[in-house]
């Protein structure tokens, strides 16, 4: 029977330490692969609301003190960022869904909402930028963009910065509930007061 050299010896060693290393590795991404799956599978079975993306959904808006709570406008680009923001704000406040950025338009023209919650992805095709940026600027209304974090959307917030829009929360990174919280002034009640 042939005995491997000290150098045969030393290079088997390194290649079952590689190859353990690497089904390691392979290990810990099907484990985070299997625990975002179960994730997802939990949180589509949660009873939620049902919102509905083909007219506006009202709310009754919940009475803090006797006095109502604010009204905010939210425009996401699937029903599971709705249900997060229902989840984090729908016993603090009013929340008025769109599904177009004309419905969006109604809402503010409507009900002057304190806080608008928009995803810039939601309907592209009506210039979210415009939209959004005359809202934060023209109106005076605080907006939150709640979007996904990909490349696209990098050039869209950058402008969106610039018309002095501040708040980003980030679909499945950091939408937890208190961040939706902490970017809203819960001392305003509406809309600034213009002077005419």
């Amino acid at each position: 029977m042939h005995h491997p050299s000290p150098l045969q010896d030393i290079l088997l060693q390194s290649l079952l330490g590689s190859l353990v290393g690497v089904a390691w590795a392979w290990r810990d991404r099907l484990m985070a692969w299997q625990n975002e799956r179960r994730a997802r599978a939990v949180e589509r079975e949660r009873p939620v609301k049902r919102l509905e993306t083909r007219r506006v959904v009202r709310l009754t808006p919940p009475r803090v003190n006797g006095s109502p709570t604010i009204i905010i406008a939210v425009l996401v680009s699937e029903p599971v960022m709705g249900h997060r923001v229902l989840r984090a704000l729908g016993g603090r406040a009013n929340l008025r869904f769109a599904s177009t950025w004309a419905e969006l338009q109604q809402i503010v023209a409507r009900v002057s909402p304190s806080v608008i919650i928009a995803d810039p992805a939601a309907d592209e095709r009506a210039d979210p930028a415009r939209h959004l940026a005359r809202f934060s600027h023209d109106r005076g209304i605080p907006v939150v963009l709640y979007t996904h974090l990909t490349p696209r959307s990098a050039g869209v917030l950058l402008q969106l910065g610039r018309a002095g829009i501040r708040h980003v929360v980030f679909y499945r990174y950091d939408d937890a509930p208190h961040r939706f919280v902490d970017a809203i002034d819960w001392d305003r009640r509406g809309p600034p007061l213009r002077a005419a």
